[in-house]
């Protein structure tokens, strides 16, 4: 379902990562393809992300998933809402919705995080430090957006719930079944359920900081360095004060700090795996087989790609859930064909080769290999 009356490119030119957007009946005729006993389901597995917000006045309260069957027999009748991450990974429908974004860079999406609402349900003022979509599956939602915001803007102190302090409320919209509303990083947002079964799917987008870039290059950067190479001294003066650190020393610090990064095809590979990791909970075991027996159970049974698996591909390299696979330049068509798919059983345009390693690793499976 292409998103209706949307300019893809006059959105990138004036809106992203400028201002917020609302795009009214975007997905028109939307059935949502999830709904609240979905949610409750995966809320109670140990493998899913979830949270349950609940607010009584000005109080919030908090509580991590795994959730219990009684928990939600417990809920009183309003203002409380579920949040299930990565629901993507589970529901092919959500999955599906991912289709619509493809005029941005697939590496860069994180996530279709799903909420669901009583009437009065909110997760709080608050910002995001990456950009957003959202898109209202059923039920209504009232959003108000508010001031750009940024590490100085203060917070009410709830132990792991970042809701400000001030909320300039600038502008106020109500979404309904089909509309979606774009918000860039930074803006104030609140979000509240206008009557019951109220489901808003947000499409989330990765933006590590400059911290995590660095320390994740650091840590690439370690997996490649000897223990023989270390700092050592330059031409030294007998008359130098001991304590003085001569300013001489800092070329050579620039020098060992900045190694690797003009090679370009080592940054792209760390990049791409980095852009694509995927946490060890997200990742899924196949059963063990050799080579031989995987060729033979193809023929069998199609093998196909995982939900929500996470691929990009540069010259050189197919990245598969934080995984660098080298391939031969003329495999590049089928290998940029295999990631545009967001799960399914069409992988046959990959070698064998190839495709035994992705089963290695979880990415690929057989389909009768999943258990009920």
């Amino acid at each position: 379902m292409a998103l209706q009356g949307f300019d893809a490119q006059q959105f990138l030119d004036e809106d992203w990562q400028r201002r917020p957007r609302v795009l009214r009946g975007a997905l028109q005729g939307f059935e949502c393809p999830v709904d609240g006993d979905d949610l409750a389901g995966l809320a109670c597995e140990d493998e899913v992300d979830s949270r349950l917000i609940s607010q009584h006045g000005s109080d919030w309260q908090l509580q991590h998933g795994p959730l219990k069957e009684s928990d939600f027999a417990e809920l009183p009748a309003s203002h409380w809402t579920l949040l299930v991450q990565s629901v993507d990974q589970w529901i092919p429908g959500v999955a599906e919705l991912l289709n619509d974004f493809r005029f941005l860079p697939r590496w860069r999406i994180d996530d279709i995080m799903v909420s669901y609402a009583a009437d009065g349900g909110s997760v709080g003022p608050h910002y995001d430090q990456y950009d957003v979509f959202l898109i209202q599956g059923s039920g209504r939602r009232r959003w108000q957006l508010g001031q750009h915001c940024d590490d100085s803007s203060e917070l009410l102190g709830h132990p792991e719930l970042r809701l400000l302090k001030h909320f300039d409320c600038q502008q106020e919209v109500i979404l309904e079944a089909g509309d979606i509303l774009y918000i860039p990083p930074g803006v104030a947002h609140w979000g509240t359920a206008v009557g019951d079964d109220c489901i808003t799917l947000s499409v989330g987008f990765r933006a590590p900081s400059d911290a995590e870039l660095l320390n994740s290059w650091s840590i690439e950067r370690e997996t490649v360095l000897s223990d023989g190479q270390r700092f050592s001294d330059q031409a030294l003066n007998a008359s130098a004060p001991s304590g003085w650190i001569p300013e001489d020393v800092l070329p050579q610090l620039r020098e060992r700090l900045s190694a690797g990064l003009d090679d370009d095809q080592a940054l792209s590979r760390w990049f791409g795996q980095m852009m694509t990791h995927v946490d060890q909970q997200q990742r899924f075991d196949n059963p063990a087989l050799s080579f031989e027996e995987y060729a033979h159970r193809e023929q069998q049974v199609p093998a196909c790609l995982r939900l929500g698996a996470r691929l990009a591909f540069d010259a050189h390299y197919l990245f598969a859930d934080g995984i660098a696979y080298p391939y031969p330049s003329d495999l590049r068509p089928a290998v940029a064909e295999f990631c545009e798919q967001e799960g399914g059983d069409d992988v046959t345009g990959l070698v064998v080769e190839l495709r035994y390693q992705l089963y290695q690793t979880g990415t690929v499976y057989f389909d009768d290999d999943v258990e009920d």
